[in-house]
């Protein structure tokens, strides 16, 4: 009987940890299908639409779109440090995640992703929020577009601006072609207000990464051009706004909280612009910013609020319409947290809402933190921490039923993390970071290669578990006869613990910041970390079908149990 029960654990071990490799999995994919179907609440919302500001502070404005231009990279433009002489050097923080459809929708709506509900590259359709090309339609202000196909299909700007000149996202170099026929349509249609997105910096950065020579001659090539388009549009009653979706990092890619990712330039200079110099922003403030040169409506979701360099000159009807816009978009963000809340809470919020002396920001922030300790005070009893007493409970049960292998496994777990994260963030180099993937496309074979590596750090524990097995005890037996189900099981346990370890990282996440996304975004290195713990586990569950084979190696071959021993069994039982 003991014998059978010694399989039977076996056999438990490996169901055990395979059960966990496939709900990981499976939770896995709720987790990202989450992110990716998330749905605004506040675009949802009857928000009334922005006044017109009266006129415009400039007769004409350009706003030009860099894709994937660093910071720092933006220094060695000589275009734009011209233009920074004569207006506004800004450091602007783009809000997570860091990739281009988000970022894109944030510089035209004032709105970030969670607002906006545009938050992966993946959205289909067009973006909730209104944007600049919404309110100059509304205002009946002369537009034109020039860049990607994408803007039409999440803005709509083929029925929105007056003249569009379009091209799919492509390797062939654009910008010059782009720079091309704003000059012409300019000339011939004298648009009040001009897009422009040029997008050959960040092909440049994918390819070859942000600090790479090619990089930087991108860069050179496009400063030329958007000379070419400056010289041709200036007059001294034109405004200019040039401004990045995100960065780069050294090795290429975006979508992270890196400094090199995050914060990015934004320009204005010319007609309606102070000259004050650096200072620093939020991306969401460069719509505001752009409607108030060029005349138009605050989107109405936009929740930034215009740079004091472009309302000083502006009037004073303007600058009240675009207060009053921010005060009521923050107001009705604070109301509709408050919306599927108890009595108590909901009145907490409006009383929040309705306070005269809260400025948007700080109201945001304030009506946000509430949001989450609230929302995290009701998970105390959800998944998160079942998922974590859960886990804690199996690994004390184990520890008490069968002290010798679970420390020889906690000895092989401990293993698993070291050659696990060295990989990760000493040879490879990565961290907690969308950035990591450089591309949407190359994301699935990046995770395969996380799962491969897990797999074969799992291995690498079960081999150092087997090393430290026979040292906890007086008289150790290899994998022979009674003792090989022992030394089977042995190696699912390791890959189990870990899990379980995993597990209880994972349920903290999902404390913090649920599984399903309501309202905001979560903290994405965090989640980023989270997506990572579960494609460990469920490469774990991969590795305990060689782990038996491993255990049983090392067993065999140990310098300990290598020589047949007389000793009593009695001697040996856990």
């Amino acid at each position: 009987m003991r014998t059978a029960g010694r399989w039977l654990l076996f056999v438990a071990t490996v169901i055990a940890a395979l059960a966990l490799a496939v709900g990981a999995y499976q939770l896995a994919s709720t987790s990202w299908d989450a992110v990716v179907e998330y749905r605004s609440p506040f675009v949802e919302r009857a928000v009334p639409a922005a006044a017109a500001p009266g006129s415009s502070v400039a007769s004409r404005t350009v706003f030009v779109i860099i894709d994937g231009l660093r910071l720092d990279a933006s220094r060695q433009m000589g275009t734009l440090q011209n233009l920074r002489a004569y207006g506004v050097d800004a450091t602007l923080t783009a809000p997570q995640p860091s990739l281009s459809y988000p970022n894109w929708t944030t510089l035209v709506s004032g709105a970030a992703p969670e607002v906006s509900g545009v938050v992966t590259n993946w959205h289909e359709g067009a973006a909730p929020a209104e944007t600049l090309f919404d309110t100059a339609q509304r205002a009946g202000v002369k537009t034109l577009f020039v860049g990607p196909e994408d803007f039409d299909t999440l803005y709509g700007v083929s029925e929105k601006a007056d003249m569009t000149f379009m091209r799919p996202w492509s390797g062939e170099y654009l910008t010059a072609t782009y720079v091309d026929e704003v000059l012409k349509l300019a000339a011939a249609e004298q648009p009040r207000l001009i897009v422009v997105h040029l997008p050959d910096i960040d092909e440049a950065g994918h390819a070859h990464g942000g600090a790479s020579p090619e990089y930087a001659e991108a860069v050179a090539k496009v400063d030329a051009d958007l000379n070419r388009l400056v010289e041709g549009l200036q007059d001294g009653d034109t405004a200019f706004v040039v401004a990045a979706d995100h960065g780069h990092i050294d090795t290429g890619g975006h979508g992270g909280w890196e400094s090199d990712v995050v914060q990015v330039p934004g320009v204005f200079s010319g007609a309606g612009v102070a000259a004050i110099g650096r200072i620093e922003a939020r991306q969401e403030d460069v719509a505001s910013s752009v409607s108030l040169l060029a005349g138009l409506p605050v989107p109405r979701h936009s929740l930034g609020t215009p740079l004091a360099a472009t309302a000083a000159t502006a009037s004073p009807q303007a600058r009240q319409a675009a207060s009053a816009q921010a005060d009521e978009m923050a107001r009705q963000y604070a109301i509709e947290l408050g919306e599927d809340l108890p009595a108590e809470e909901q009145r907490y919020l409006a009383d929040l809402a309705n306070a005269a002396e809260p400025d948007p920001v700080t109201l945001v922030t304030a009506a946000r933190d509430y949001r989450l300790d609230w929302d995290r005070s009701q998970r105390l009893t959800g998944i998160g921490t079942t998922l974590v007493l859960a886990a804690l409970l199996t690994l004390l049960f184990i520890a008490v039923a069968a002290w010798r292998p679970f420390v020889a496994a906690g000895a092989g777990t401990v293993a698993y993390y070291a050659v696990y994260n060295l990989l990760f963030f000493v040879v490879h180099g990565y961290a907690w970071s969308l950035s990591a993937f450089n591309s949407e496309d190359l994301i699935g074979a990046w995770m395969n290669g996380r799962m491969i590596e897990a797999a074969v750090a799992g291995l690498v524990g079960v081999a150092v578990a087997g090393l430290v097995y026979p040292l906890l005890r007086s008289a150790p037996k290899g994998p022979r006869g009674t003792y090989l189900a022992g030394w089977l099981t042995l190696g699912p346990l390791v890959a189990l613990v870990a899990q379980l370890t995993l597990a209880v990282q994972a349920g903290i996440y999902l404390w913090a910041w649920g599984l399903y996304p309501t309202w905001r975004m979560p903290d994405l290195m965090w989640a980023f970390k989270y997506d990572l713990d579960l494609v460990q586990m469920t490469a774990l569950g991969a590795a305990v079908l060689l782990a038996p084979l491993v255990s049983y190696l090392v067993g065999r071959y140990h310098p300990m149990t290598r020589a047949p021993r007389t000793d009593s069994a009695a001697a040996d039982q856990a």
